[in-house]
Protein backbone atom coordinates (compact mmCIF):
# COMPACT_ATOMS: atom_id res chain seq x y z
CA UNK A 1 0.00 0.00 0.00
CA UNK A 2 2.99 2.36 0.74
CA UNK A 3 4.69 1.93 -2.51
CA UNK A 4 1.26 2.16 -4.39
CA UNK A 5 0.83 5.53 -2.72
CA UNK A 6 4.01 6.69 -3.12
CA UNK A 7 4.41 6.28 -6.83
CA UNK A 8 0.39 7.77 -7.30
CA UNK A 9 1.84 10.89 -4.98
CA UNK A 10 5.02 11.22 -7.33
CA UNK A 11 3.51 10.83 -10.57
CA UNK A 12 2.19 13.67 -13.14
CA UNK A 13 -0.02 11.41 -14.70
CA UNK A 14 -1.52 8.02 -14.13
CA UNK A 15 0.69 5.09 -13.96
CA UNK A 16 1.34 2.90 -16.54
CA UNK A 17 0.21 -1.21 -15.26
CA UNK A 18 4.12 -1.90 -15.74
CA UNK A 19 5.37 0.90 -13.69
CA UNK A 20 3.10 -0.04 -10.93
CA UNK A 21 4.09 -4.07 -11.25
CA UNK A 22 8.14 -2.46 -11.20
CA UNK A 23 7.18 -0.24 -7.74
CA UNK A 24 5.98 -3.03 -6.24
CA UNK A 25 8.67 -5.61 -6.92
CA UNK A 26 11.06 -4.33 -4.63
CA UNK A 27 8.71 -5.54 -1.33
CA UNK A 28 6.34 -8.19 -1.95
CA UNK A 29 7.17 -11.99 -2.20
CA UNK A 30 5.72 -13.98 -4.96
CA UNK A 31 4.08 -16.52 -3.00
CA UNK A 32 0.47 -15.96 -1.79
CA UNK A 33 -1.76 -12.60 -2.33
CA UNK A 34 1.10 -11.58 -5.35
CA UNK A 35 -1.26 -11.89 -8.34
CA UNK A 36 -4.29 -10.50 -6.54
CA UNK A 37 -2.76 -7.27 -5.12
CA UNK A 38 -1.14 -6.33 -8.60
CA UNK A 39 -4.71 -7.11 -10.17
CA UNK A 40 -6.56 -4.54 -7.93
CA UNK A 41 -3.56 -1.86 -8.28
CA UNK A 42 -4.10 -2.02 -12.15
CA UNK A 43 -7.12 -0.05 -11.60
CA UNK A 44 -5.08 3.07 -11.14
CA UNK A 45 -3.70 2.42 -14.16
CA UNK A 46 -6.87 3.09 -16.06
CA UNK A 47 -5.92 1.38 -19.18
CA UNK A 48 -9.20 -0.75 -19.68
CA UNK A 49 -11.53 2.03 -21.30
CA UNK A 50 -14.37 0.09 -21.32
CA UNK A 51 -14.53 0.09 -17.13
CA UNK A 52 -15.31 3.80 -17.45
CA UNK A 53 -17.20 3.79 -20.97
CA UNK A 54 -19.23 0.82 -20.58
CA UNK A 55 -23.04 0.95 -20.25
CA UNK A 56 -23.49 -2.61 -19.53
CA UNK A 57 -25.52 -3.39 -16.18
CA UNK A 58 -22.54 -4.46 -14.22
CA UNK A 59 -21.12 -0.27 -14.29
CA UNK A 60 -24.83 1.00 -13.99
CA UNK A 61 -26.58 0.72 -10.80
CA UNK A 62 -30.50 2.53 -11.04
CA UNK A 63 -29.00 4.84 -13.96
CA UNK A 64 -25.87 5.80 -12.10
CA UNK A 65 -22.29 5.20 -13.18
CA UNK A 66 -20.08 3.24 -10.83
CA UNK A 67 -16.21 4.23 -10.99
CA UNK A 68 -14.49 0.91 -10.55
CA UNK A 69 -11.97 3.50 -9.02
CA UNK A 70 -13.75 4.35 -5.78
CA UNK A 71 -16.54 2.12 -5.85
CA UNK A 72 -18.77 5.09 -5.58
CA UNK A 73 -21.18 6.89 -8.37
CA UNK A 74 -19.32 9.20 -10.51
CA UNK A 75 -19.82 11.04 -13.79
CA UNK A 76 -16.48 9.91 -15.13
CA UNK A 77 -17.98 7.23 -17.60
CA UNK A 78 -19.46 8.34 -20.90
CA UNK A 79 -23.29 8.27 -18.93
CA UNK A 80 -22.54 11.81 -16.72
CA UNK A 81 -25.11 12.23 -13.78
CA UNK A 82 -27.99 14.30 -14.36
CA UNK A 83 -29.47 16.66 -12.14
CA UNK A 84 -28.10 19.98 -9.86
CA UNK A 85 -28.31 18.09 -7.12
CA UNK A 86 -27.14 14.58 -8.04
CA UNK A 87 -24.44 16.06 -9.18
CA UNK A 88 -23.56 17.75 -6.10
CA UNK A 89 -23.98 14.55 -4.32
CA UNK A 90 -22.06 12.13 -6.48
CA UNK A 91 -19.50 14.39 -7.07
CA UNK A 92 -16.96 13.70 -10.37
CA UNK A 93 -13.82 11.19 -9.30
CA UNK A 94 -12.34 13.73 -11.27
CA UNK A 95 -13.02 16.83 -9.36
CA UNK A 96 -12.74 15.35 -6.00
CA UNK A 97 -9.33 13.39 -6.60
CA UNK A 98 -7.71 16.18 -9.00
CA UNK A 99 -3.68 15.33 -9.25
CA UNK A 100 -1.51 17.64 -7.49
CA UNK A 101 2.02 18.91 -8.02
CA UNK A 102 4.32 16.34 -6.33
CA UNK A 103 6.95 19.86 -5.98
CA UNK A 104 4.62 21.66 -3.96
CA UNK A 105 5.82 22.82 -0.64
CA UNK A 106 3.11 24.81 0.90
CA UNK A 107 0.58 22.24 0.76
CA UNK A 108 -1.95 24.36 0.08
CA UNK A 109 -3.47 22.73 -3.05
CA UNK A 110 -3.61 18.97 -1.72
CA UNK A 111 -6.90 18.08 -1.02
CA UNK A 112 -8.26 15.89 2.01
CA UNK A 113 -4.85 17.25 4.30
CA UNK A 114 -1.94 14.82 1.69
CA UNK A 115 0.96 14.79 3.94
CA UNK A 116 3.70 16.60 2.74
CA UNK A 117 7.53 16.52 3.20
CA UNK A 118 8.09 18.86 5.85
CA UNK A 119 9.32 22.72 3.98
CA UNK A 120 11.37 23.10 6.92
CA UNK A 121 13.50 20.28 6.61
CA UNK A 122 13.53 20.94 2.62
CA UNK A 123 14.95 24.74 3.16
CA UNK A 124 17.14 23.85 6.42
CA UNK A 125 20.96 24.94 5.54
CA UNK A 126 23.00 21.66 5.71
CA UNK A 127 25.93 21.10 7.71
CA UNK A 128 28.46 18.35 8.51
CA UNK A 129 27.53 15.66 10.95
CA UNK A 130 29.61 13.75 13.39
CA UNK A 131 28.34 10.74 15.27
CA UNK A 132 29.41 8.76 17.62
CA UNK A 133 27.85 5.19 18.29
CA UNK A 134 27.82 1.59 20.06
CA UNK A 135 31.23 0.05 20.52
CA UNK A 136 33.21 2.96 19.18
CA UNK A 137 31.35 3.31 15.66
CA UNK A 138 32.24 6.77 14.06
CA UNK A 139 29.94 8.04 11.17
CA UNK A 140 30.57 11.50 9.21
CA UNK A 141 28.25 13.57 6.93
CA UNK A 142 31.04 16.03 5.44
CA UNK A 143 30.11 18.29 2.76
CA UNK A 144 32.87 19.02 0.26
CA UNK A 145 35.46 16.79 -1.82
CA UNK A 146 38.03 17.66 0.06
CA UNK A 147 36.57 17.31 3.67
CA UNK A 148 36.14 13.80 2.15
CA UNK A 149 39.64 13.59 1.32
CA UNK A 150 40.45 14.25 4.44
CA UNK A 151 38.57 12.00 6.38
CA UNK A 152 40.33 8.96 3.76
CA UNK A 153 43.43 10.48 4.78
CA UNK A 154 42.70 10.11 8.33
CA UNK A 155 40.86 6.83 8.66
CA UNK A 156 42.41 4.97 5.63
CA UNK A 157 40.34 1.90 6.00
CA UNK A 158 36.74 3.71 6.43
CA UNK A 159 33.75 2.88 4.51
CA UNK A 160 32.10 4.98 2.11
CA UNK A 161 28.43 5.07 2.18
CA UNK A 162 25.42 6.05 -0.15
CA UNK A 163 22.22 4.49 0.25
CA UNK A 164 23.79 1.55 2.51
CA UNK A 165 22.40 -1.48 0.55
CA UNK A 166 25.74 -3.38 0.51
CA UNK A 167 27.36 -2.35 3.49
CA UNK A 168 23.94 -2.22 5.89
CA UNK A 169 23.54 -5.69 4.95
CA UNK A 170 27.64 -6.86 5.42
CA UNK A 171 26.94 -5.09 9.05
CA UNK A 172 23.34 -6.47 10.10
CA UNK A 173 24.11 -9.97 8.79
CA UNK A 174 27.38 -10.73 8.25
CA UNK A 175 28.28 -9.08 11.24
CA UNK A 176 31.26 -7.00 9.94
CA UNK A 177 31.92 -4.32 12.29
CA UNK A 178 33.35 -1.20 10.45
CA UNK A 179 34.70 1.83 12.88
CA UNK A 180 34.49 4.87 10.85
CA UNK A 181 31.42 5.25 7.91
CA UNK A 182 31.41 8.33 5.80
CA UNK A 183 28.75 9.42 4.23
CA UNK A 184 29.07 11.12 0.78
CA UNK A 185 25.53 11.71 -0.78
CA UNK A 186 26.23 15.03 -0.80
CA UNK A 187 28.82 15.92 -2.23
CA UNK A 188 28.24 18.06 -5.07
CA UNK A 189 31.48 16.47 -7.86
CA UNK A 190 30.06 12.67 -6.66
CA UNK A 191 26.71 13.96 -7.37
CA UNK A 192 27.37 15.32 -10.88
CA UNK A 193 26.06 13.97 -14.46
CA UNK A 194 26.64 15.68 -17.21
CA UNK A 195 25.84 15.60 -20.82
CA UNK A 196 29.11 15.79 -23.33
CA UNK A 197 30.11 15.97 -26.87
CA UNK A 198 32.21 12.78 -26.22
CA UNK A 199 30.36 11.07 -23.85
CA UNK A 200 27.98 10.99 -20.74
CA UNK A 201 30.11 12.32 -16.98
CA UNK A 202 28.58 10.45 -14.03
CA UNK A 203 29.15 11.04 -10.14
CA UNK A 204 30.18 8.11 -8.20
CA UNK A 205 27.11 9.18 -5.85
CA UNK A 206 24.62 9.49 -8.76
CA UNK A 207 21.69 6.91 -7.60
CA UNK A 208 20.46 4.58 -10.34
CA UNK A 209 17.10 6.20 -10.48
CA UNK A 210 18.85 9.23 -11.50
CA UNK A 211 20.99 7.31 -13.96
CA UNK A 212 18.16 5.90 -15.73
CA UNK A 213 16.32 9.38 -16.18
CA UNK A 214 19.58 10.66 -18.02
CA UNK A 215 19.99 7.20 -19.75
CA UNK A 216 16.22 7.50 -20.94
CA UNK A 217 16.89 11.54 -22.28
CA UNK A 218 19.90 11.19 -24.46
CA UNK A 219 18.14 7.82 -26.05
CA UNK A 220 15.20 10.19 -27.76
CA UNK A 221 18.11 13.41 -28.12
CA UNK A 222 21.07 12.02 -30.02
CA UNK A 223 21.69 9.80 -32.76
CA UNK A 224 20.78 6.17 -32.66
CA UNK A 225 24.09 4.81 -32.98
CA UNK A 226 25.53 6.50 -30.23
CA UNK A 227 23.44 5.16 -27.19
CA UNK A 228 23.67 1.48 -27.81
CA UNK A 229 25.55 1.50 -24.48
CA UNK A 230 23.10 3.54 -23.25
CA UNK A 231 19.94 0.97 -24.05
CA UNK A 232 22.24 -2.00 -23.03
CA UNK A 233 22.36 -0.29 -19.27
CA UNK A 234 18.85 0.75 -19.21
CA UNK A 235 17.76 -3.30 -20.15
CA UNK A 236 19.95 -4.13 -17.26
CA UNK A 237 18.77 -1.76 -14.81
CA UNK A 238 15.63 -2.81 -15.13
CA UNK A 239 16.51 -5.88 -13.41
CA UNK A 240 18.75 -4.74 -11.11
CA UNK A 241 17.27 -4.90 -7.45
CA UNK A 242 13.72 -3.30 -7.33
CA UNK A 243 12.67 0.15 -7.27
CA UNK A 244 13.60 1.01 -3.62
CA UNK A 245 17.14 0.23 -3.36
CA UNK A 246 17.94 1.42 -7.20
CA UNK A 247 16.20 4.93 -5.21
CA UNK A 248 18.96 5.09 -2.86
CA UNK A 249 22.14 3.44 -4.57
CA UNK A 250 24.94 4.52 -6.30
CA UNK A 251 26.50 4.42 -9.31
CA UNK A 252 29.66 3.88 -7.18
CA UNK A 253 29.07 1.90 -4.68
CA UNK A 254 28.02 -0.73 -7.13
CA UNK A 255 31.48 -0.38 -9.03
CA UNK A 256 33.94 -0.19 -5.86
CA UNK A 257 31.62 -3.59 -4.50
CA UNK A 258 33.49 -5.24 -6.89
CA UNK A 259 30.93 -7.84 -6.59
CA UNK A 260 31.36 -10.82 -9.23
CA UNK A 261 27.62 -10.68 -9.41
CA UNK A 262 27.30 -7.21 -10.27
CA UNK A 263 25.15 -6.94 -13.52
CA UNK A 264 26.67 -3.47 -14.41
CA UNK A 265 30.28 -3.92 -13.91
CA UNK A 266 30.78 -6.73 -17.00
CA UNK A 267 28.43 -3.67 -18.81
CA UNK A 268 31.07 -0.47 -18.50
CA UNK A 269 33.71 -3.04 -18.90
CA UNK A 270 32.01 -3.82 -22.61
CA UNK A 271 31.21 -0.05 -22.81
CA UNK A 272 34.94 1.25 -22.71
CA UNK A 273 34.26 3.43 -19.79
CA UNK A 274 36.64 4.94 -17.60
CA UNK A 275 36.98 6.03 -13.88
CA UNK A 276 38.67 8.99 -12.60
CA UNK A 277 40.25 8.57 -9.32
CA UNK A 278 41.16 11.48 -6.93
CA UNK A 279 43.69 11.00 -3.88
CA UNK A 280 43.80 13.20 -1.06
CA UNK A 281 45.97 16.06 -2.94
CA UNK A 282 43.52 16.49 -5.50
CA UNK A 283 45.71 14.42 -7.81
CA UNK A 284 43.05 12.95 -10.59
CA UNK A 285 44.31 9.77 -12.63
CA UNK A 286 42.25 7.70 -14.93
CA UNK A 287 41.63 3.99 -15.63
CA UNK A 288 39.64 1.54 -18.01
CA UNK A 289 37.00 -0.38 -16.26
CA UNK A 290 38.59 -3.61 -17.10
CA UNK A 291 41.58 -2.55 -15.63
CA UNK A 292 39.89 -1.75 -12.51
CA UNK A 293 38.57 -5.06 -11.41
CA UNK A 294 41.68 -6.99 -10.08
CA UNK A 295 40.18 -10.06 -8.27
CA UNK A 296 37.16 -11.11 -5.93
CA UNK A 297 36.02 -7.90 -4.66
CA UNK A 298 39.95 -6.29 -4.81
CA UNK A 299 39.37 -2.80 -6.99
CA UNK A 300 43.07 -0.71 -7.88
CA UNK A 301 41.88 1.89 -5.23
CA UNK A 302 44.76 2.87 -2.85
CA UNK A 303 43.53 3.85 0.91
CA UNK A 304 43.77 7.25 0.08
CA UNK A 305 41.80 7.39 -2.84
CA UNK A 306 37.89 7.67 -3.98
CA UNK A 307 36.18 6.83 -7.25
CA UNK A 308 35.11 10.64 -8.67
CA UNK A 309 32.99 10.02 -11.72
CA UNK A 310 32.54 7.24 -14.49
CA UNK A 311 32.98 8.78 -18.08
CA UNK A 312 30.95 6.54 -20.94
CA UNK A 313 31.80 7.34 -24.39
CA UNK A 314 29.38 7.56 -26.98
CA UNK A 315 29.68 4.63 -29.25
CA UNK A 316 30.55 4.91 -33.06
CA UNK A 317 28.90 4.19 -36.04
CA UNK A 318 28.36 -0.03 -36.35
CA UNK A 319 29.28 -0.45 -32.72
CA UNK A 320 26.69 -2.18 -30.32
CA UNK A 321 26.82 -3.36 -26.80
CA UNK A 322 24.00 -5.47 -25.96
CA UNK A 323 23.18 -7.21 -22.44
CA UNK A 324 22.68 -10.38 -21.17
CA UNK A 325 21.43 -11.41 -17.41
CA UNK A 326 20.33 -14.79 -16.63
CA UNK A 327 19.05 -15.32 -12.91
CA UNK A 328 16.38 -17.58 -11.47
CA UNK A 329 13.98 -15.93 -11.75
CA UNK A 330 13.28 -12.09 -13.11
CA UNK A 331 12.75 -10.14 -10.39
CA UNK A 332 14.81 -8.97 -7.53
CA UNK A 333 17.80 -11.75 -7.90
CA UNK A 334 21.62 -12.03 -8.34
CA UNK A 335 22.58 -13.02 -11.77
CA UNK A 336 23.88 -16.44 -12.36
CA UNK A 337 25.41 -15.71 -16.12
Amino acid sequence: VMSMYALLRSSRTPPSEEQIEESLAGNLCRCTGYRPIIDAFRVFAKTDDSLYTSSSSESLLEGEFICPSTGKPCSCGSKAVNGDDNAKENESCGNKYKPVSYSEADGSSYNEKELIFPPELLLRKLRPLNLSGFGGLKWYRPLSLQHVLDLKSRYPFAKLVVGNTEIGIEMKLKRIQYQVLISVAHIPELNALSVNDDGLEIGAAVRLTDLVQVFEKVVTERATHETSSCKAFLEQIKWFAGKQIRNVASVGGNICTASPISDLNPLWMAAGAKFRIVDGKGTVRTTLAEDFFLGYRKVDLASGEILLSIFLPWNRPFEYVKEFKQAHRRDDDIAIV
